[in-house]
C-alpha cells in the first residue's frame, strides 16, 4: 500500500524555520508561513528567505521512527510536496539529501504538485498525509482517504495510531 507525504508542516517544521528566520532578519510581517500572500510578497519571500526557511525546517517529531515503521511493515513511502526549484533552487536535490542523511527511505518524489488528488488517484494512495485543508477536501471529494495533519491527527505517533486502527 502506498501512503503519500507532503513536506512542509506535515514532514519538517517549516512554519517554525519561518518564524526563527523573521526573528533573526528583524522581519515586521505578521503573516505565518502558511497565510496567503500577495504576488509581491510572495516574491519578496522567494528571493530573499524561502532558502534558508526551507532548508532550516527540522524533521517532526517522531516523523523517522514512525515512517521507518512503516517501511518496515511493507509500506510504500511516496512524497507528494508543492515545493519545487521553481520557487527555491535546489531544494528538490536538497529534500531528497535531507532524507537520505536522515536515514528516511522514500520509495518515489513528486515535486511542484498542487492539484495532489489527481496525483493520489494514479498512485492508488491507500492515504495522503497533508497539512492542507484543500488538499484533505480534495482527496475526500475524490474517495482517498486523507489525514489532516495538525488538526485532529497533531503528530507523528498519532499518524502511527490512525493507521493502525484502519488496518483493524
Amino acid at each position: 500500500m502506498i501512503i503519500g507525504i507532503d513536506v512542509d508542516d506535515t514532514l519538517v517544521s517549516t512554519s517554525e524555520s519561518f518564524e526563527l528566520v523573521k526573528k533573526k532578519h528583524n522581519l515586521n510581517f505578521n503573516k505565518k508561513f502558511k497565510d496567503k500572500f500577495s504576488k509581491d510578497e510572495w516574491n519578496f519571500i522567494c528571493k530573499n528567505y524561502l532558502e534558508e526557511t526551507l532548508k532550516g525546517a527540522k524533521l517532526k517529531e517522531d516523523a523517522k521512527e514512525v515512517l521507518n515503521y512503516l517501511n518496515s511493515l511493507g509500506y510504500k513511502l511516496v512524497i507528494i510536496t508543492a515545493r519545487s526549484n521553481k520557487y527555491c533552487k535546489n531544494i528538490e536535490e536538497f529534500t531528497i539529501e535531507f532524507l537520505k542523511k536522515e536515514n528516511i527511505k522514500i520509495s518515489e518524489f513528486y515535486f511542484g504538485k498542487h492539484k495532489k488528488s489527481d496525483l493520489a488517484k494514479r498512485l492508488n494512495l491507500y492515504l495522503m498525509i497533508d497539512d492542507s485543508e484543500f488538499v484533505y477536501k480534495n482527496m475526500k471529494k475524490d474517495n482517498i482517504d486523507c489525514i489532516l495533519f495538525g488538526d485532529k491527527i497533531k503528530n507523528w505517533k498519532e499518524v502511527l495510531e490512525y493507521i493502525k486502527r484502519e488496518e483493524q
